[in-house]
Parts: structure tokens; sequence; C-alpha cells
């Protein structure tokens, strides 16, 4: 798990209370639902960039819908570790 520092925020109220309830329904904490929303405004700048760099603005929800389909339905595909060197036997 990533280093965390404690820090006071303030929010709106109504913001305030959307994340409670999020945090209440998917029992998790106030600090991992704004964790979560702050990780999917990076990816959110990141793809945005990517656009930008592949010279287009932005996507469609359709587009966006599809990339996401097409990514759930990918295979998974793990990563091979190296496997440790075979140690020999002793006579």
């Amino acid at each position: 798990m990533a280093r965390a520092e404690k820090v006071s925020v303030s929010l709106g109220v109504e913001d305030l209370n959307w994340a409670r309830r999020r945090a209440k329904l998917e029992i998790k904490s106030l600090s991992a639902v704004v964790t979560e929303a702050l990780r999917r405004q990076r990816q959110a700048e990141a793809r945005n960039r990517l656009l930008a760099e592949l010279g287009t603005d932005d996507i469609t929800d359709a587009e966006r819908s599809q990339v996401r389909r097409e990514w759930r339905t990918a295979p998974k595909v793990r990563a091979q570790r190296p496997r440790a060197a075979k140690r020999k036997k002793k006579s």
C-alpha cells in the first residue's frame, strides 16, 4: 500500500454528503472514497493527455463504452516471474 499522509480538506456540503453515502454503500472509509475519486480524476487527465497526443480531443460516450467492453473481455495476461535457479543436490 502507498504511504499515506493525514491532511485536512474542506468539502462542500453536497460533496461531503455524497462521499459519505458512497462510503457507506461500498463499506469503505471516507478516505478511501476520496482517494478513489482522485485516482479516477488522475486517470481521466492522463487519458485526455494521451488523446491530445494522438491527435484527437475527446472520444464519444459510445466509443468509451466500446473500449471498456473490449478491456473487460480481453484475456488476462499474467506477467511471468523469473524462475529461481534450481539448487544442486549435495552428494
